[in-house]
């Protein structure tokens, strides 16, 4: 038997992390392409490099998962989505900043030091790091692909019936 077209459906859910997953990818891409991913690595090295990244991108993931949940991704609205990425970037890049150190040893001690700002300075910086590390502009470009990716490919996340050639 041949099938047609698509011979299975997925679930809202799952189209949503497909969705979500091959943006993240596409993203990821485009910072290995370009500089975003040097500059990042220049700021964080070694092991505190990849925990960065892993929580960072489970972060964002859950991020942009929720927000999905919200909106049907046909009907996804592009500005909204794209300035959703930019901050759901910036607080994910906060939250990996502060506790990428947890996988190191004495990792919780080097979070607790993180957290003791001895001047109003050292919180000015702790919240501009995450742009340095240009987190938002990663945010930012998952929220475009995930619309594009959507509008794209909108035909994939529609019902079809199976038509079965004998």
């Amino acid at each position: 038997m041949l099938f047609r077209r698509s011979d299975v459906r997925l679930s809202q859910g799952w189209q949503h992390v497909i969705l979500v997953g091959v943006s993240l990818s596409l993203a990821y891409l485009i910072a290995l392409l370009t500089l975003m991913n040097r500059w990042i690595s220049f700021w964080l090295r070694g092991p505190y490099y990849l925990s960065y990244q892993a929580i960072f991108l489970t972060v964002l993931l859950i991020f942009f998962l929720v927000r999905l949940r919200h909106h049907h991704p046909e009907q996804l609205p592009g500005i909204s989505m794209i300035v959703f990425g930019g901050i759901a970037g910036y607080i994910a890049g906060l939250i990996a900043f502060l506790i990428h150190p947890i996988f190191q040893e004495n990792g919780l001690q080097q979070i607790l030091a993180t957290l003791q700002f001895p001047a109003p300075e050292a919180v000015i910086a702790f919240l501009w790091f995450p742009l340095r590390l240009l987190s938002w502009l990663f945010g930012a470009v998952t929220g475009v692909l995930i619309v594009v990716i959507s509008r794209w490919f909108a035909r994939l996340f529609t019902t079809r019936k199976v038509s079965v050639i004998n």
